[in-house]
């Protein structure tokens, strides 16, 4: 079946039946990648900011209640080690072929050695002329590449839905990369649902600037979260969202690196009220079921 498909799910695919076959339209949002950790030791480099989740929509007919599984965000990173961020968790409604991929994690930030972002529905940002982690087709972008050269060195931003991160500077300035900016396809979904950042999701991370100087990446609009530096915090990305989490930076692992932001699923049919599960809201002559943890829906 597939992701963008019209999938007839019969009785038999569940283990309980539901009412009537009903006609969905369905938005699944994957966890959010970890930024990366920045080392300890003066000299280390920025690293690379987490990949948004991936997104993936698509119709369905609906005729047995459906587990959702709303994935995590990839976790933060404390200490003063140089770590790769970890990647985000796929969001899945059951019985339709909709696995969002988890966004990469970020690169860790070690000098001189060129680290690549991991891949995912976007892709983790590098380190030191490491590139950016690749994206799932259809669900997200790549992450931009850490500083290519220069005294200084920036962690490049995790790519979001809508566009690809953001390359560190190459000025020797030891800036970040920016996240790329989420997608606001479904700008609608999220002014009804209350969801979203600004009507967008699926930002990426931003990257930390070098230990002792630079700017930080800013994250992509859409739930990503700033990157950090010697004296600045990370943020994390956006519950719910699928914004990727900033990289971390600081010697002494005084500045972590930050969590990627859960993920989302959202359920959608014309009418009114024919379902159960998630939270209901009736809008414009449709209605959502809002998922931001796993739960079941019957129609």
């Amino acid at each position: 079946m597939s992701n963008f498909g019209y999938n007839v799910l019969g009785f038999g695919s569940f283990p309980s039946r539901g009412g009537p076959p009903l006609d969905i339209t369905y938005l699944v949002i994957a966890g959010a990648g970890g930024g990366g950790k920045q080392g300890g030791a003066v000299g280390q480099s920025g690293a690379g900011g987490g990949g948004a989740g991936g997104h993936v929509t698509g119709t369905a007919t609906v005729s047995a209640a459906c587990t959702v599984t709303v994935g995590a965000g990839g976790a933060g990173i404390t200490g003063n080690s140089s770590t790769q961020g970890n990647d985000g968790v796929s969001s899945t409604i059951a019985g339709i072929s909709t696995s969002s991929v988890g966004g990469g994690g970020g690169a860790r930030g070690v000098w001189p050695t060129h680290v690549a972002g991991n891949d995912g529905g976007s892709g983790g940002g590098g380190c030191n002329n490491g590139a950016g982690g690749s994206g799932t087709s259809g669900q997200g972008n790549a992450g931009g590449a850490g500083t290519p050269s220069g005294s200084h060195y920036g962690g490049g931003g995790g790519g979001g839905a809508g566009a690809a991160g953001d390359a560190a500077g190459t000025n020797g300035t030891g800036y970040a990369g920016d996240g790329g900016a989420g997608t606001n396809t479904y700008s609608a979904w999220a002014s009804a649902t209350s969801t979203g950042d600004g009507g967008l999701y699926c930002g990426g991370g931003g990257g930390s600037g070098y230990v002792q100087s630079g700017g930080v990446g800013a994250g992509g609009t859409g739930g990503g979260g700033a990157g950090g530096a010697d004296n600045v915090a990370a943020v994390a990305g956006d519950a719910n969202t699928g914004g990727g989490g900033g990289a971390g930076g600081g010697r002494e692992g005084t500045y972590p690196s930050k969590a990627g932001g859960s993920g989302l699923v959202i359920i959608r049919y014309s009418g009114t009220t024919s379902g159960s599960g998630g939270t209901i809201v009736e809008s414009g002559g449709y209605t959502y079921h809002t998922f931001t943890s796993s739960g079941t829906f019957s129609n």
